[in-house]
């Protein structure tokens, strides 16, 4: 039989010294640190939109216009930003002491307008059959950069034609980076033109990616979208909607290079043009029809291949819309991540992402304009795919969802559209944002930081002493209220 007046320490007692040791352990561990930025743009919420058009040719290779007037064509067109990008067959006329004066009046005839100087590189080891647009930086030594990149590496009409010539093309334009740091930039141009297949381009991208990060991506729009066949492919692909399908079709060549975690950015749309004549093949000018809205952290040349390498630009076709922004909202992340930015979240976070733009009144032709349809496509680790669709109401937000970071993490990148009915649909595409999962650990496992003996002993003996004195209070009031 129990006495009746033995001093025992009540059970609520010991799981109060329990549940304070328990607090004590929880107050030590780690929380999951915030989303956080593993590549971030420091000009986004502070930069400017520039429009530009950084392919287009002129008498100095197979265009039929002369610098001046093309450049004046597209100012009127409203383009900010005008690259010349002449064929650089070392037969033809770019790259030349002439072609050098030619821009150089431009600029000067222009002195509100960035043009840029380049080159359309004959890529090796294709001779002529595949190209790409190369920027050099403004500066002194800018054509005579051009010029001899043109006699070193162009790969036109050569006795014998080697993939590592374009190997050493991208390992010399490496040198060339001027005295703050802004290097050159290469962009492939209509990359599936000659392909069998799209998903050919994977290849080509990652060899060339491999040199190093120049080739900042490829043309997800090509020119020539006045004539027939649309953008000059006559081979076995075609463009989807204007635009090339190693873009427009989800889980190809662009999907598969983001896949790989190669982050490349296609969202350029140039006119590659040529020329405008009352018949037979013509072009839009430039800024016409296309469309490369750049976010520029200053209204430079140097400006712009800061934008080009930091993937901060969106593309579209009939001038259906402005501004546009990719946002994704974690929690804990100092500010929204935009196009070509990286961030790193826990994974199973809800992210808030959405797609904004200013929708003009009208169209590049003056009919009304709308957006008809956005689209978010998500790639991860193991598929490529539309995982959300909104048809945009009024206002600057096109589409707003929620979506947890998966493990593995992923990319995500959108779209609109504005349907035509008896011709392709007009087009946006942004450039991608990746999203790094940071793993979590199952919600029963306990981690405890790194103690050493010393300090796990004095944290036991510190639930010990409140157990002790849970114990010692219960003995005090049992003694006051036992009977005499």
């Amino acid at each position: 039989m129990l006495d009746p007046h033995h001093t025992s320490v009540p059970r609520g007692c010991i799981l109060t010294g329990l549940a304070v040791f328990g607090l004590l352990c929880m107050g030590c561990m780690e929380e999951s640190p915030p989303a956080r930025f593993t590549r971030q743009i420091e000009w986004i919420g502070k930069g400017q939109w520039l429009k530009a058009d950084t392919h287009l040719h002129t008498k100095f290779s197979d265009g039929a216009h002369t610098v001046s007037e093309v450049v004046a064509r597209g100012a009127g067109h409203g383009c900010d930003v005008l690259a010349v990008t002449d064929h650089a067959d070392r037969a033809l006329g770019a790259a030349t002491p002439e072609y050098a004066e030619a821009i150089e009046v431009a600029r000067r005839e222009h002195p509100n307008l960035l043009i840029l100087a380049g080159l359309e590189w004959n890529v090796p080891p294709w001779d002529g059959d595949e190209h790409a647009t190369v920027l050099m930086p403004a500066g002194p030594d800018e054509f005579l950069q051009l010029a001899d990149f043109k006699k070193q590496f162009d790969d036109y009409g050569r006795d014998s034609h080697d993939a590592a010539l374009a190997d050493a093309a991208l390992t010399w334009l490496a040198l060339q980076v001027d005295r703050d740091g802004i290097a050159p930039v290469v962009i492939y141009n209509h990359p599936s033109r000659k392909d069998a297949r799209s998903i050919e381009n994977v290849a080509d991208l990652q060899r060339w990616r491999g040199i190093n990060e120049l080739v900042i991506g490829f043309s997800g729009a090509p020119g020539h979208q006045a004539g027939e066949p649309l953008g000059a492919y006559e081979y076995r692909e075609f463009p989807i909607d204007r635009w090339d399908p190693a873009a427009a079709r989800v889980g190809d060549a662009w999907d598969a290079l983001l896949q790989a975690g190669i982050d490349v950015w296609a969202a350029r749309a140039p006119s590659d043009f040529h020329k405008v004549a009352p018949s037979g093949v013509s072009d839009y000018w430039p800024g016409e029809f296309s469309e490369t809205w750049m976010y520029v952290p200053d209204r430079t040349a140097a400006g712009v291949l800061r934008a080009f390498h930091a993937g901060s630009f969106f593309a579209a076709h009939g001038h259906i819309i402005r501004e546009v922004r990719l946002v994704v909202v974690a929690p804990g992340l100092e500010r929204p991540a935009e196009s070509g930015e990286a961030i790193e979240v826990a994974v199973g976070t809800d992210l808030d992402i959405s797609v904004e733009g200013l929708v003009p009144d009208f169209d590049w032709s003056g009919m009304a304009n709308r957006i008809d349809l956005v689209e978010l496509i998500a790639i991860t680790p193991d598929m490529a795919r539309v995982v959300a669709e909104q048809e945009p109401a009024s206002g600057t937000r096109l589409l707003s969802t929620t979506i947890p970071v998966p493990q593995g993490g992923l990319v995500l990148r959108a779209r609109g559209r504005r349907r035509v009915a008896d011709g392709p649909d007009l087009m946006f595409y942004t450039n991608p944002i990746r999203v790094v999962a940071r793993p979590v650990e199952p919600a029963h496992v306990v981690r405890l930081p790194d103690w050493s003996r010393s300090q796990l002993l004095g944290l036991g003996l510190c639930a010990l002493a409140v157990v002790s004195l849970a114990v010692s209070v219960t003995q005090r009031l049992n003694s006051k209220s036992a009977p005499p």
